[in-house]
């Protein structure tokens, strides 16, 4: 018995709603891969994807041209018909034949003109929006007294083009007659880079069809005039610029088969731009993360959104200069609808770059460390004691790491458990106040500390027991005071932010309450000594008390993973940047212990000061 199959009752609606809803950025990706698809299927070297201008009364048309096998009247009028597509597979492991056509026909509904070249034969054909129709169409054509939608154009074009060999032009007319493509490729009104095309397809794909030769026409591309055309730049892959950068190296996981390879790409001495860029002239190359899956890019992070999250993946300094390109197995995943996203197979959720930031941080090299370490800004503060004091409150609270599990059940749980307390408890050997005190005191650059206590020295080889090892570890604290940094970190008008992967947390020093706090302490010690200098002195008290206000807010709200009725989410917002800005607004509670800092700083310094008056 054969069973009835389904068909669409309303195409027209359904292809109207397929368009209407595709994204506009995937154009360039789509048009380029069926370009380079073709290409790659003509004679070796003959494998060439142009693209350039095309003038149509006097207006600028994007144009995608290549060569490959050419199609005649049939096969193009089948290739202009949604999911459908000549001398490809139709597959969801492959480049299925529906993208170009619906990205293209979404920015550019008046038109998407095909000429294609076979065996000396031209023919065109127009796809676009119909008005009356109100649905897209193929655009009929008055020839030789026929309306027609395909049509033999070789006599027209016969001294102009080449016809000895076959090829494709693709030609993007956009919204209207008017619509430069060229300068507003993604739709009208939509102002993006000069460079924007073969920017996106830099970025889009890590590698080319074997053989492919990929050319601009100058207007597409950085530098030289903004009307310049007529000359072409070559557009080169990152793997081809790989071996005039420092250093780049690619690590296979053993027991994933995830590839991750970390690519060094500084700025050139003399120029603003990055070393990949200069031997790139035809696009704008910078620094980025992203997943690699059957040669494109998936999930792109660059500048201030790869900034942000670098630290997550053992990059707290550095991004700027460091790429990393985290290369998934075939099978592992399968693109969305559109090919804007990857899928796990099975379930079809998202997968993205912060999945596999781990791996990142456990097989880097130790040469990227040496880059990170070199790009940490100077710093002359010494915060071990800061770390340390922290580190005694999170202690207290006997709180494992999420990936240590004990034989204890959640319910046998008490206040006395050596697991975790179901609350937050400040330590029981010594006042707020006088941690924070004692903190400030910190170690000053004679090494020497305020205070003496005895130390007690466990047995030589003795060891930290497996629970101990297993305690979750106070954040690694680091003060930002250069706003460039700050902005990168997306940490403008926060006071912290915590990156709980990295167990990394930034400080603002800029954030507004070091700058309330710092001109009330300047008001008390006036004129006790020389200005400047003073000004070092308290700033860096400010600075120092904020980052342990915030520091413990982040060890409380880490000590309350193990309560019940603590979400994920709800420990996420306990140490947001915003959260962490409410900790830090309450500079008050510090000024008695910023005081006595700043009072014995100065004292060691040299300078003869008043004692600070009682709080």
């Amino acid at each position: 018995m054969t069973s009835e199959r389904l068909t669409i009752e309303d195409d027209r609606f359904l292809i109207n709603r397929l368009i209407g809803q595709a994204p506009r950025h995937t154009l360039v990706r789509e048009f380029f891969m069926n370009a380079q698809e073709s290409a790659s299927l003509a004679p070796e070297g003959r494998r060439l994807v142009r693209i350039y201008p095309t003038l149509i009364e006097g207006v600028r048309k994007l144009t995608l041209w290549n060569t490959g096998p050419g199609m005649n009247a049939t096969e193009l009028r089948t290739a202009t018909n949604i999911s459908a597509s000549i001398n490809k597979q139709m597959s969801l492991k492959g480049n299925f034949g529906i993208g170009a056509k619906v990205s293209g026909l979404t920015v550019s509904p008046a038109g998407i003109r095909y000429r294609s070249c076979k065996g000396g034969v031209v023919h065109e054909v127009t796809i676009g929006y119909d008005e009356e129709a109100e649905t897209f169409v193929r655009f009929t054509f008055e020839v030789e007294g026929r309306e027609e939608s395909v049509f033999d154009v070789s006599y027209s074009l016969r001294h102009k083009v080449d016809l000895s060999s076959d090829w494709t032009e693709v030609v993007l007319m956009g919204e209207d007659d008017d619509h430069d493509t060229v300068a507003e490729p993604i739709g009208r009104g939509i102002r993006v880079d000069r460079s924007y095309v073969p920017t996106q397809i830099f970025r889009r794909f890590a590698e080319f069809k074997p053989g492919v030769k990929v050319t601009l026409d100058v207007s597409l591309t950085k530098g030289g005039g903004k009307d310049e055309t007529g000359k072409t730049r070559t557009l080169k892959t990152l793997q081809e610029v790989v071996p005039l950068l420092p250093n780049a190296e690619a690590v296979t996981c053993s027991e994933t088969g995830i590839k991750v390879q970390y690519i060094h790409d500084p700025k050139h001495a003399n120029y603003s731009h990055s070393l990949s860029a200069l031997n790139n002239p035809a696009t704008s190359s910078t620094s980025f993360c992203a997943l690699v899956h059957k040669g494109e890019r998936y999930d792109f992070r660059t500048g201030k959104k790869w900034s942000a999250v670098a630290p997550n993946y053992g990059i707290p300094f550095g991004s700027t200069v460091l790429t990393v390109e985290i290369y998934i197995p075939d099978e592992e995943a399968l693109p969305n609808q559109y090919r804007d996203a990857l899928t796990t197979v099975e379930e079809r959720n998202p997968v993205t770059t912060d999945d596999y930031a781990t791996k990142v941080r456990e097989i880097m090299p130790e040469w990227v460390k040496d880059v990170i370490r070199e790009a940490h800004p100077p710093r002359d503060e010494n915060l071990d004691d800061l770390q340390r004091d922290l580190q005694k409150l999170l202690d207290e609270f006997r709180l494992p790491t999420a990936t240590f599990v004990k034989s204890i059940k959640a319910p046998d749980r008490t206040d006395d458990s050596d697991v975790g307390l179901d609350e937050a408890r400040s330590a029981p050997v010594d006042p707020i106040d006088d941690e924070e005190d004692r903190f400030l005191r910190g170690e000053r650059s004679s090494g020497r500390r305020a205070t003496d206590k005895k130390v007690r020295k466990a047995p030589e080889g003795a060891k930290l027991s497996k629970e101990s090892q297993a305690l979750e570890r106070a954040p690694t604290i680091e003060i930002l005071d250069d706003p460039a940094e700050i902005d990168e970190k997306q940490m403008k008008g926060r006071a912290g932010r915590y990156y709980k992967d990295a167990q990394t947390l930034f400080i603002n020093g800029l954030y507004s309450a070091v700058d309330r706090m710092t001109a009330e302490l300047e008001l008390h010690f006036a004129g006790q000594t020389e200005g400047e200098e003073l000004r070092k002195i308290i700033l860096k008290a400010a600075q120092r008390s904020m980052a342990f206000r915030v520091g413990k807010a982040t060890c409380f709200a880490i000590s309350k993973r193990l309560v019940d009725g603590w979400s994920i989410e709800d420990l996420d917002r306990a140490t947001s940047p915003e959260s962490l800005s409410l900790a830090a607004d309450d500079y008050r509670q510090s000024m008695s212990a910023a005081r006595k800092w700043i009072g014995a700083e100065l004292k060691v310094q040299g300078f003869a000061v008043e004692e600070p008056e009682p709080a």
